[in-house]
């Protein structure tokens, strides 16, 4: 798995360490060994997990430097992109924030056993968490790869960064369109889409898309809307 890793991240543009290589090792093991009794991913092919999980989550840095902020990362699911991304930066603290406790539970074992000090871990909603002072308009930068739409994508995610800061989704697929419908949500939670970054995993034809959107003023009480809310309403 290492040198398949190291290989593939060579080829994104990112040179990875032993350590960091054996971080990713005891992560990939705990992944497939815990996915034999709790569902956490269909992934589990090794070429599959290092392209479509690894390197999709690191491949970020090739084109944003974190700069030792403070990062979210929104219905984390089995870590990613937020894992990943903690191993190559060291210098920067990473949230990781899913609504399933059990999910977190592995989560916090992947962090004891791959010595990663620069995580903590968050068992809630976004629609509650973005509400609490701890963590509201607190981080740099949100990272997602949860599946959802723009609009409520950015319901979830905004509420977390700081005027100025900087959220990321991941898409699979072209999400212009989202973007254009997502304008509404865009001017009510004060943001505005700024970039996109388009790549493919190596060593295949899967083309992969980041979404860049920059927050330029606080955000009123009103946001984010009760549980479940975004989701039945998009702005």
């Amino acid at each position: 798995m290492k040198e398949l890793l190291y290989n593939a991240a060579k080829e994104t543009g990112i040179n990875l360490s032993d350590i960091q290589l054996e971080k990713f090792q005891i992560y990939y093991e705990l992944l497939i060994e815990t996915n034999k009794v709790m569902n956490l991913t269909t992934i589990t092919e090794e070429h599959d997990v290092v392209n479509k999980h690894f390197i999709d989550s690191i491949t970020l840095g090739k084109y944003i430097r974190l700069n030792g902020g403070r990062v979210i990362d929104v219905g984390t699911g089995a870590g990613f992109p937020g894992i990943p991304l903690a191993i190559i930066n060291n210098d920067v603290h990473f949230t990781l924030m899913d609504s399933l406790n059990k999910r977190i539970n592995f989560l916090n074992m992947v962090i004891e056993k791959c010595k990663l000090d620069n995580i903590e871990t968050v068992h809630s909603r976004a629609e509650d968490l973005g509400h609490n002072d701890n963590y509201r308009e607190k981080f740099d930068y949100c990272v997602s790869r949860a599946v959802a739409n723009m609009s409520v994508l950015l319901e979830y995610c905004i509420p977390f960064i700081k005027t100025g800061g900087k959220f990321i989704s991941y898409k699979s697929e072209n999400a212009e369109d989202e973007v254009k419908q997502s304008s509404s949500a865009q001017q009510k939670l004060g943001c505005k889409f700024i970039q996109t970054y388009s790549f493919q995993l190596p060593g295949t034809d899967i083309p992969r898309k980041l979404y860049v959107f920059e927050k330029y003023r606080k955000l009123g009480k009103s946001y984010p809307r009760q549980a479940g809310k975004p989701k039945k309403n998009p702005l």
